[in-house]
């Protein structure tokens, strides 16, 4: 195998490096190093989707067009799961650049439903399907061989108890890597996702905040796994080894609801039905993971509202005040400001970035309430990592960026990056 890419999503860089400091984590700590090791700018939103398809991409969301599970914009205020084909960039797998190179893609965002790739591919669904893998018939092959796959959406939070959800999380986990270690054997370029820490850390983060805790909190257990995982990994005998984190973790001290600010200030009016009337509001908050609001005027349109809604809209955000009275929002920006690419008019017409991080905006409260979002004690910040083994890190000092990561797997592996990437190789 040439390269191995492991993604460590939601490790936290702070909490990976305390853990070191500690004398724990083993793989780790023999690599943490100048010329291996360095922070990763996950903003402006830090969120999964939209962050993997920019790192793999090599593009900010402005041209892959994604900016979190579900889109923004669609034929009426409800969105819709992203798929595959919504990921206007084509991502390592597809440059021509890198045909030459069989890959194997295991529980990446947006690969669902699964196209037919050089190698193999186990898709990340939303949704229960009978089709989640190329070939087809990948995962009856993987089972006969005595190895089961399982995928993140069989287990949601429901409201069962923390410990019980946290033992089924390790169990997926399990499986996931067990089916990369089988499918990398064949593999020139191995790229998978291991998701453990993310899940944990939405709804187990209290346990991060006792000062006497009573065992290993199942966070740390499931930092304790990656590390052994990447060890298991690397016994394939990559060229290079490159784990980075999408985005960082911390304390959620409580998710605001923007829409609650839109109706008080007039903004935003509800049907009979309790959703928002689209004819008679300016503007609803969308969906998480995005930090956005959209004007109902933009729906499915470029640039319909008008300067007089964009800036009512705009001064009531900046308006909102926390109970103790600290501003909700550090910034209220067009997403032009933030985004660059013919996509941009995909994302919402205003991007908020939060004050607090412990305290970001709640999203569309249809999709918080289905995935129990008032239960979750973590949340994503800005700040993830980056880790190079078998390689050094050239770039000059600071953090490394999104864009980077997709143009210095393409070098490891010996083949030219594609002309859309917005970066240079960090390697």
């Amino acid at each position: 195998m040439k390269t191995l890419i492991v993604i460590a999503e939601g490790m936290d860089p702070l909490v990976l490096e305390s853990e070191v400091a500690k004398g724990r984590l083993p793989w780790f700590s023999q690599r943490l190093g100048a010329h291996s090791y360095r922070h990763l700018n996950c903003g402006p939103v830090p969120y999964e989707p939209s962050n993997l398809a920019t790192a793999f991409s090599g593009v900010n969301p402005g041209r892959h067009g994604c900016f979190s599970y579900w889109s923004a914009h669609s034929s009426g205020e409800i969105p819709r799961i992203l798929e595959t084909t919504d990921v206007m960039a084509p991502r390592l797998w597809e440059w021509p650049e890198m045909a030459g190179q069989r890959f194997a893609v295991v529980n990446v965002q947006l690969t669902h439903p699964p196209r037919p790739l050089n190698g193999t591919l186990i898709t990340y669904p939303m949704h229960n399907s009978m089709n989640t893998s190329h070939p087809r018939s990948l995962l009856r092959d993987l089972n006969a061989q005595g190895v089961r796959y399982a995928h993140d959406v069989s287990l949601f939070y429901t409201g069962q108890p923390f410990d019980g959800f946290a033992a089924q999380a390790f169990r997926i986990a399990e499986h996931q890597l067990d089916s990369a270690m089988a499918l990398a054997q064949e593999a020139d370029v191995m790229i998978v996702n291991l998701t453990l820490a993310d899940r944990l850390s939405h709804f187990m983060w209290y346990e991060m905040l006792e000062s006497e805790p009573a065992q290993r909190p199942q966070i740390l257990r499931a930092y304790d796994f990656i590390d052994r995982a990447c060890e298991r990994l690397q016994s394939l005998a990559p060229e290079s080894m490159l784990v980075f984190s999408e985005m960082g973790f911390g304390e959620l001290a409580g998710f605001f609801s923007i829409d609650q600010h839109l109706r008080a200030a007039g903004l935003q009016v509800l049907d009979e039905q309790g959703q928002v009337d689209l004819k008679r509001s300016v503007a609803l908050e969308t969906v998480q993971g995005s930090h956005g609001v959209m004007l109902c005027a933009d729906l499915c349109n470029e640039g319909h509202a008008s300067a007089a809604q964009r800036q009512a809209v705009m001064q009531c955000l900046s308006d909102i005040r926390f109970a103790d009275g600290q501003p909700a929002l550090a910034s209220v920006r067009a997403r032009e400001e933030v985004y660059q690419g013919p996509h941009t008019h995909l994302a919402p017409s205003l991007i908020v970035t939060p004050a607090d991080p412990k305290r970001p905006p709640l999203g569309d409260p249809r999709w918080a309430n289905h995935v129990r979002r008032t239960a979750q004690s973590g949340w994503h910040r800005d700040c993830g990592f980056v880790l190079l083994d078998g390689a050094r890190i050239k770039a000059a000092p600071g953090p490394l960026q999104l864009q980077q990561i997709a143009p210095t797997i393409a070098g490891l592996s010996g083949c030219q990056a594609a002309a859309q990437c917005e970066m240079t190789s960090f390697a």
